[in-house]
């Protein structure tokens, strides 16, 4: 019996669809040894896998994607070769909505996350962000880095907490004053009510949560007395202003804390509100 053409294509196409998706799932899985070499840095046998066709974006058992999964076992030779491969996504985000970027911020590796940026990662994203990552733990030369790659300053995480509130809870006043020259904004409260003050005072850095309370208290009245110097020129017709800008050089460190005995004025730790921002992690 003589079968119909159209019978035919249709018989081959399924056939060739059929071994297309045999072909996709014999590759779904890297080989047994893919976690194991990169936990080592076996940068021959990563890179002898992926020309075999090994997934570079394949999530470890803990939802960490390979490039991430290399920078937590330090194994740097293998992150370079992820890094360079232009499969490996480097937006890719682990089972915390973490990127690459961020565990380079944290760590302060300036010189890869610099790389990685001109490679196409994102330095501004919804949520937590890398400019938080670097002031969480002080990494001053990475967080100038993001800054001169416009990174938003007082981008919010989930919770309201800046990279200004990080700062302040790692207790780098040069990490704070950096932020602050930038237009940090230091009376911002998260959804618990938590402003910078609250987070230095919080990890007991007390001469920093001293500055910026006071820097707060300052800034508030300067705001207030903007507001009714306004209010009469508009019944005078004046445009004089005569308001002195008021940054944390302003502060005596020293003075503030003698003046004041920094009271636990919340009772709870400052924490994210988002369970993944964890810096036990890093350690």
């Amino acid at each position: 019996m003589k079968l119909p053409p159209l019978f035919l294509a249709c018989r081959t196409w399924g056939l060739g669809l059929a071994a297309a998706l045999l072909c996709l799932s014999a590759h779904a899985a890297n080989p047994a040894d893919w976690w194991v070499d990169i936990a080592n840095d076996r940068v021959s046998n990563v890179k002898t896998m992926l020309a075999r066709g090994a997934d570079p974006n394949e999530l470890s058992p803990k939802g960490q994607p390979a490039i991430m999964q290399a920078i937590r076992d330090g194994a740097w030779g293998v992150y370079d070769v992820l890094a360079a491969n232009r499969k490996t996504a480097l937006n890719a985000i682990n089972v915390n909505r973490e990127t690459p970027l961020m565990y380079l911020a944290v760590l302060g590796d300036t010189k890869r996350a610099k790389d990685l940026i001109r490679r196409g990662a994102m330095v501004n994203r919804l949520g937590w962000t890398p400019l938080h990552y670097a002031a969480s733990t002080g990494k001053l030369e990475t967080a100038k880095m993001l800054i001169a790659n416009n990174a938003i300053i007082d981008a919010p995480a989930p919770d309201g907490t800046t990279a200004l509130m990080m700062a302040a809870h790692s207790g780098s006043e040069a990490m704070v004053r950096l932020l602050l020259d930038h237009g940090a904004e230091v009376t911002t409260q998260n959804l618990q009510k938590l402003d910078a003050a609250d987070w230095a005072i919080n990890n007991k850095h007390t001469a920093l949560a001293a500055m910026l309370e006071s820097l707060t208290d300052k800034t508030l009245k300067q705001r207030a007395a903007a507001r009714q110097s306004e209010g009469q020129r508009a019944e005078t017709g004046s445009n004089a202003s005569g308001i002195k800008t008021i940054d944390l050089g302003d502060v005596d460190a020293g003075a503030a804390a003698a003046e004041r005995n920094v009271p636990q004025k919340k009772a709870e730790k400052p924490a994210s509100t988002s369970p993944y921002f964890d810096l036990d992690r890093f350690k």
